[in-house]
């Protein structure tokens, strides 16, 4: 299951609970962090391949948070720094940040990944 985020019209973000079976894009191919999910059954082999080397040009830092372990509260911020949202992630769960801002408060010990578009690049301002 995917949930929108939506403030002033502008898409924030998308926390994702579920995992549907298959091989499904879930980002707009024109967001600069792509994110596919991949759920297939024992047996399935996804044939080896690679990405010919292209330009890309992004101008929005993205980011991508999976709870691997723990439970945590996800306050969204707008782009224009108002709190729009809280949600809560627990282990198996992720979100996608487009754009505004975020912060993340550990509710039990937990464990993290976070992707982001890159090179990086230190832009980061404190709301």
């Amino acid at each position: 299951m995917i949930n929108k985020i939506v403030y002033k019209n502008e898409l924030i973000g998308l926390k994702i609970t579920k995992i549907r079976k298959g091989t499904l894009p879930i980002t707009d191919a024109k967001e600069s962090l792509q994110i596919v999910t991949l759920n297939h059954p024992k047996g399935i082999i996804l044939k080896a391949h690679m990405h010919i080397p292209k330009k890309r040009v992004t101008y929005q830092l993205q980011e991508c948070i999976v709870i691997k372990k723990g439970r945590v509260l996800v306050t969204l911020y707008g782009s224009d720094k108002k709190q729009i949202k809280n949600l809560y992630l627990t282990q198996g769960q992720a979100f996608i940040l487009f754009k505004g801002g975020v912060e993340i408060k550990m509710l039990a010990n937990s464990e993290i990944f976070e992707l982001k578009n890159g090179p990086f690049i230190e832009d980061k301002v404190l709301i």
